[in-house]
């Protein structure tokens, strides 16, 4: 039988940490942001909720910007996968927010954060960003 706060999570965010420092940041956001997000039930303004979502989302923006801006630089030749994925998972991120934002369901966010979200980062680890940085350009003298 599942109860209300039960999650299934495949990934954790302190199972990333090994990341680079402007991840770790992100980080940082999104696991104060859950801290945060459940300790709600015991103040009930949402505002400091309200501005950790825009903060990560602005965050997650400007770092998905900066590392595409990278690639392209560098020629990946994948660049347009991996920015196809930063788009889905910035779209996901905003949609969570909006949804956020209309019903102020603390467990329905924690869910989207815990699993969803992290399982994302994973695997754009994996499949995405390992394979760009291991990635060399060639120069032609």
């Amino acid at each position: 039988m599942s109860t209300a706060n039960e999650h299934n999570v495949s990934c954790s965010w302190r199972d990333l940490r090994f990341l680079e420092e402007n991840q770790k940041s992100e980080i940082d956001l999104l696991e104060s942001l859950i801290a945060t997000l459940a300790a709600s039930c015991y103040f009930g303004d949402y505002r400091v909720i309200d501005e950790l979502l825009d903060r990560v989302e602005r965050y997650m923006s400007q770092r998905f910007t900066k590392e595409e801006e990278k690639m392209r630089g560098d020629r990946y030749p994948l660049l347009q996968a991996h920015a196809d994925d930063h788009q889905l998972a910035l779209r996901r991120f905003m949609n969570a927010h909006q949804r956020w934002k209309r019903d102020r369901d603390e467990i329905q966010l924690r869910r989207f954060l815990e699993r969803d979200h992290c399982d994302w980062y994973a695997m754009h680890l994996h499949y995405h960003d390992n394979p760009a940085h291991r990635y060399s350009p060639v120069t032609a003298n």
